[in-house]
């Protein structure tokens, strides 16, 4: 307002420019989101810095506790006493973690006897959840297309209250063993026509220059229980237990027997403690079927029906003279490394 004299003027002053204010409310916005986003990934970061240091944390103390060490010790233990003709690399630096959900996840080298040498076949990949069964897949890397890797035995008729049948000859598979020259080693399965004890079994295979590797234990399968099997030539095939070499665990290590020839009695012994050792420390898949196993072993002793064996190729084609042994399965041939 001015003033003309002693008379005020009125002026139209001009409207206020809204321009500025919305200028800043933008800023303050864009300021609130960016301030939003800020504390966003702040908290991400302090989520995921936690999260590291959980998993570092876990990952050491699964270590240090040995639980790494003692779910190796159940895989192992698991495959060698359930398939014959596999072992597993027990100095290997095995990959084994422990996940932040606590599953516990390990993967193994596979490997075969065959003379003096380990030969690699594949791996073995094991799981195990907070609650959950062990869970493990035999990797096996097969040379020929119609190669499965493991071995299958016979069951003597008379276990099951069956007559004997025939022997039969594989004429076939010794023909072509006839063009391999001396300068090989190989492995070979067998089932023997009745049950016997493993010293019975190791004494008849005393002249032969061969290891004896495994050899399958019948275990009440058809007898006491029922389980899924396979029949051919009036003969039972069975999933069986495995007497395997015996085991020297120390501290967080394990080492292995090459054979049987010297280890038989050791072996006998720890094969129904590896079962209850296994059924005190974890579930998997036949673990019923292993109860009943356990109760037969224990009542009746450990009673075998064949062997994998390997050595020299002349010295496994003299098995073929003994009348007791049949069902022969060979497996991988080596050079020789006697």
């Amino acid at each position: 307002m001015g003033e003309t004299g002693n008379k005020p003027v009125l002026r139209d002053w001009p409207e206020p420019d809204g321009g500025w204010d919305e200028k800043r409310a933008r800023r303050l916005v864009w300021k609130t989101r960016i301030a939003l986003w800020f504390s966003v990934l702040q908290m991400v970061l302090v989520v995921f810095f936690l999260y590291a240091v959980y998993a570092m944390v876990t990952q050491v103390v699964y270590g240090t506790m040995g639980m790494d060490t003692q779910f190796v010790r159940y895989v192992t233990t698991l495959v060698e006493t359930h398939h014959a003709g596999y072992r597993i690399d027990k100095l290997d630096d095995d990959d084994t973690t422990l996940s932040p959900l606590l599953t516990q996840e390990t993967r193994l080298t596979l490997y075969k006897q065959i003379g003096e040498w380990g030969v690699v076949v594949g791996s073995v990949h094991a799981t195990k959840r907070l609650f959950g069964d062990v869970r493990y897949e035999v990797n096996f890397q097969r040379k020929y297309l119609e190669e499965d890797g493991g071995f299958s035995f016979a069951v003597p008729p008379q276990l099951l209250g069956q007559p004997l049948p025939e022997r039969k000859e594989t004429a076939d598979m010794w023909e072509q063993w006839k063009h391999v020259d001396d300068g090989h080693v190989a492995e070979l399965a067998f089932s023997t026509r009745e049950p016997m004890t493993p010293e019975k079994l190791l004494e008849l295979l005393r002249p032969y220059n061969l290891k004896v590797l495994q050899m399958p234990v019948y275990a009440g399968e058809l007898q006491e229980f029922s389980i899924s099997h396979a029949s051919a030539g009036g003969y039972a095939f069975v999933p069986h237990l495995v007497l395997r070499p015996a085991v020297q665990y120390r501290g967080r290590g394990m080492s292995i027997q090459d054979d049987l020839n010297h280890s038989v009695e050791a072996a006998k012994a720890q094969l129904p403690a590896d079962l209850e050792w296994l059924l005190a420390n974890g579930s998997y898949d036949g673990r019923d079927y292993d109860e009943k196993r356990l109760a037969y072993v224990k009542k009746n002793g450990i009673t075998v029906y064949g062997a994998v064996v390997t050595g020299p190729i002349r010295e496994l084609e003299r098995l073929r003279q003994e009348k007791m042994f049949h069902s022969f399965q060979f497996g991988r041939i080596e050079t020789w490394n006697w």
